[in-house]
Parts: C-alpha cells; sequence; structure tokens
C-alpha cells in the first residue's frame, strides 16, 4: 500500500475565533447588521394630533413634511385617508428600511 501522505486536494482553513452553537446569536447579529432593517409602523388618529411630528420627532428626520396651517374659521375635512411613506435611514452603519 501507498502512503497518502501528499496533497489530497482538501483544503484546511485555521478558524478566526470560537465556532459553535453558542456563537450563533452573535452571528445573526452580524448578518443583521450588515443587511439592514425592514420596520413598519402604523400610526392610527384624527387629523391634527401630532402624528407626523410623532413619526418625524422620533427617527429624527423629516419623513412627513409639514403641511399647511388652516385658517381658524376652516372646517375641517371628514373622511378617512390612508397614506404610505417610506424611508430608507442609515446610523452608525446600520440601514433601516422604514416603512409608515
Amino acid at each position: 500500500m501507498k502512503s497518502t501522505s501528499g496533497n489530497t486536494g482538501v483544503q484546511k482553513k485555521k478558524m478566526n475565533g470560537y465556532v459553535g452553537f453558542s456563537n450563533y446569536p452573535n452571528q445573526v447579529h452580524r448578518r443583521s447588521v450588515k443587511r439592514g432593517f425592514n420596520f413598519t409602523l402604523m400610526v392610527v388618529g384624527e387629523s391634527g394630533i401630532g402624528k407626523s411630528t410623532l413619526i418625524n420627532t422620533l427617527f429624527d428626520t423629516k419623513i412627513f413634511p409639514d403641511r399647511e396651517e388652516m385658517p381658524p374659521s376652516a372646517e375641517p375635512v371628514k373622511g378617512v385617508d390612508v397614506t404610505s411613506m417610506s424611508a430608507d435611514i442609515q446610523e452608525s452603519g446600520v440601514k433601516l428600511r422604514l416603512t409608515v
């Protein structure tokens, strides 16, 4: 029989750090931060109570533009309006796709 101490085509790699089940949460965290997050938020309420201001303040950005002020004598518009806005926010290298 011949000895098979030569190159058999198998490459061995040196592992950096610990490999095992206990390291899985760290792997998921790194992968999530790299890919980014999707976040969907629904805000419901009457007109003029600060829904847009809440979202703009919460995410420290202008997702919803300021709306025009109505004169006090104007009658508020009645009805239901559904509006969807999306924004891509990046902070400290972490991407967030926000849908409101």
